[in-house]
């Protein structure tokens, strides 16, 4: 109970702010606990931020989830993970520099990527085999695999280079644009159920 505590009011101060303005000491008078109980359950401030991105990639669980089986499905996915992201936005905002700062953490993400792009590439030849893709070339599906993993990973990033701020609505463009690369090489019978999800 209280590490659950402890983890909520971190994802809190994180997604208000950032996290190296995010102290453990601020964490733990978030939470309601004393330093001592916050050090009891986390080593410091990288181990809470470890436990968050595990809690987000188990809550997405995509390495473990069935290929879907029609399109509808998969963006009904598709606004699931964007739901996600939105609650723990700060990963898409400040993952890079986490990395940087964790080399733990870049580990475990640099194996996470490399699993979703794998998944990826055969989530596109799935939907091909399937009939929903007309891709004439096999260079297509690497093309759309890596695109959508730069729209998840470096969508937020992109729209505050831009200078704007990253409100609900523009996070969620990601996986609008993510549903919008199937668009051109979508099959007539794909488009005709697309449109009435």
């Amino acid at each position: 109970m209280t590490k659950k505590r402890i983890l909520d009011a971190a994802l809190r101060l994180f997604n208000e702010g950032d996290t190296r303005g995010a102290t453990t000491n601020h964490i733990a008078q978030e939470a309601g606990v004393s330093p001592g109980n916050l050090y009891y359950h986390f080593q410091n401030r990288e181990e809470i931020i470890r436990a968050l991105y595990r809690q987000m990639t188990e809550k997405i669980g995509f390495k473990e989830r069935a290929l879907p089986s029609s399109i509808c499905e998969l963006k009904k996915y598709c606004s699931f993970v964007s739901d996600v992201w939105w609650e723990y936005r700060f990963f898409r905002r400040e993952l890079l520099s986490l990395m940087q700062r964790d080399p733990e953490l870049f580990k475990i993400v640099a194996k996470d990527n490399a699993d979703q792009h794998r998944k990826l590439l055969s989530l596109v030849e799935h939907l091909r085999e399937k009939g929903y893709l007309l891709l004439v070339h096999d260079d297509e599906i690497e093309l759309l695999a890596d695109t959508i993993m730069l729209y998840s990973q470096f969508w937020t990033p992109y729209l505050m280079s831009m200078g704007n701020e990253v409100s609900e609505v523009e996070a969620r463009m990601a996986t609008e644009r993510i549903m919008g690369l199937f668009m051109p090489y979508l099959s007539e019978d794909a488009r005709v159920e697309l449109a009435g999800c």
